[in-house]
């Protein structure tokens, strides 16, 4: 009987110790074509938070350090497998997350990041491994090798078949209610890519996955989750803010790099979700507007709104003599927003010319003024056309007359 109880006692501190927190490398497969379900109702993206009841599943991406400048792939979906259930019946995959079009991941960016793939709240289960699958054809993924920086030294990488219906991750993981299982998949680009005795490239994956389980009160910075949301705008010659449609927005400089960089709605509106806890710079791009940036911070729970007005491009000129039609060179243009306080000045180069960019859409009333000339005086309503500089030609100033 002691020989029992010490043999079962044995048993349960090897199978405490083979279900922690060990990455397990993984070996592809080729039995890759079972069916997936797809049609679970619980799974999907969730406001970031503990639901009663239920579990929060975070999937993570990262890359050992490789000996290349890109080594780009599309992932197109992640399945995971749901463990037998208590009556024996034989468990089932579950779609967890699937990008419509791709996923198009440079793991190289990851070599000290973490990509934030998926924020999930779902039922309590038991998952027996993961599953990820990528896409192929041709332009979907690619190297550049180390040093090359020209668009032609992109060199195609080979995604074969068994991958592209899914890289089995053998990694038991459980959810359970009121708490965060964090998943991490390590992608070892150097090791991934293999080149061909023809001089081609292929990808072999070489894959390690790690997880961990907080409870409320335990979440680390990773998977302490925020959003940010707001309208980007400009201002209209009626002195109103529009909308931009289709402005890329981007965060940039966090711990952490993740997969939701989006476009503004038609009316200039944007969410970023699951957005890890931290300090982050906002930047916003938009045809025929000037670059904006800002220092944002997103805290755990609570949503960061901010509200953007982009700047067009401006106005520009020339400065004359009005005899001469020689350039003036050190005269002062003044530009005055109609109807608000808005000024800004340029000073005129040795041909005359000048430049005031970053200007609200609007009318403006322009002043010029240069030692020994006439100031010019009348006020000239000058429509900024949105997203563009508005050259207004040849400005002509006449001498003071000799007392």
């Amino acid at each position: 009987m002691k020989k029992y109880f010490k043999f079962v006692l044995l048993l349960g501190i090897i199978l405490i110790f083979l279900t922690g927190c060990v990455s397990d490398l993984v070996t592809p497969e080729s039995d890759l074509n079972s069916e997936a379900t797809g049609d679970n109702p619980t799974s999907g993206d969730q406001e970031d938070g503990i639901v009663p009841g239920r579990g929060t599943l975070k999937i993570y991406l990262t890359d050992a350090p490789g000996d290349y400048s890109e080594v780009n792939i599309m992932i197109s979906k992640i399945e995971g497998h749901i463990a037998r259930d208590d009556d024996g019946a034989e468990g089932s995959w579950e779609v967890l997350k699937e990008w419509s079009g791709g996923l198009q991941v440079n793991l190289i960016e990851l070599e000290d990041f973490s990509m934030l793939l998926a924020s999930l709240e779902l039922e309590s289960n038991k998952y027996t491994q993961l599953r990820l699958f990528l896409l192929g054809e041709e332009g979907d993924a690619w190297i550049v090798l180390e040093g090359s920086e020209e668009p032609e030294s992109k060199i195609p990488l080979e995604i074969p078949s068994v991958y592209q219906t899914g890289i089995k991750l053998n990694r038991p993981f459980e959810i359970v209610a009121g708490s965060i299982t964090k998943l991490t998949i390590d992608f070892d680009a150097e090791k991934s890519v293999v080149k061909t005795g023809n001089g081609k490239y292929k990808l072999k994956p070489v894959i390690s996955v790690s997880s961990e389980t907080y409870f409320s009160g335990e979440f680390p910075e990773e998977v302490s989750l925020g959003s940010v949301s707001g309208r980007v705008s400009y201002c209209n010659e009626s002195l109103e803010l529009v909308g931009i449609g289709n402005a890329n927005i981007e965060l940039t400089g966090g711990a952490y790099i993740f997969a939701n960089i989006i476009t503004t709605s038609t009316e200039g509106i944007f969410s970023l979700v699951d957005v890890p806890a931290g300090s982050y710079t906002l930047n916003v791009y938009a045809e025929g507007f000037y670059d904006y940036s800002q220092s944002i911070e997103v805290i755990f729970n609570e949503n960061a709104v901010v509200d953007v007005v982009l700047l067009t491009r401006g106005i520009s000129g020339t400065v004359v003599d009005s005899s001469t039609k020689l350039a003036i060179e050190g005269a002062t243009v003044n530009v005055e927003l109609v109807g608000d306080t808005y000024s800004s000045f340029a000073i005129t180069d040795t041909e005359g010319s000048f430049s005031i960019t970053q200007l609200p859409v609007g009318n403006y009333e322009l002043t010029v003024s240069a030692d020994y000339y006439n100031p010019y005086l009348h006020a000239v309503e000058i429509g900024v056309a949105e997203g563009a500089i508005n050259n207004i030609g040849e400005i002509v100033l006449t001498l003071v007359p000799s007392p």
